[in-house]
């Protein structure tokens, strides 16, 4: 049996490390509805935004072809409508979605 050299071995643990660290980064996605937008953040940091006037309508569930920033709670998919993009369906998985599409509708209101 031939055994592992020392290049192979890093190699190996820097793709265990990554593997990992998009776990964690998809395990710890949240959801934040500001004044004019709602925002996905990565560890903080806002990595996508949806403009509130391009959101047509919000419902809960999912959709088949969309644009997805999901963690692990798929039965908490809820489906924001844009107006435009290529993938106008955008669904995020909040950990109260009733309430965040209560919010969200909230907001809506006050942009038009």
């Amino acid at each position: 049996m031939k055994s592992l050299d020392c290049q192979t071995c890093l190699i190996i643990g820097a793709d265990i490390a990554l593997i990992a660290v998009s776990l964690y980064a998809v395990a710890t996605l949240r959801y934040r509805i500001t004044e004019r937008a709602v925002e996905v953040l990565i560890f903080g940091w806002c990595a996508r935004r949806i403009r509130l006037d391009d959101i047509e309508c919000v419902r809960r569930g999912g959709t088949f072809w969309n644009e997805h920033w999901t963690n692990f709670k798929l039965w908490n998919a809820v489906t924001l409508r844009r107006k435009s993009g290529w993938f106008r369906n955008f669904v995020i998985t909040p950990d109260d979605p009733s309430g965040f599409i209560v919010e969200l509708a909230q907001k809506l209101e006050d942009v038009k």
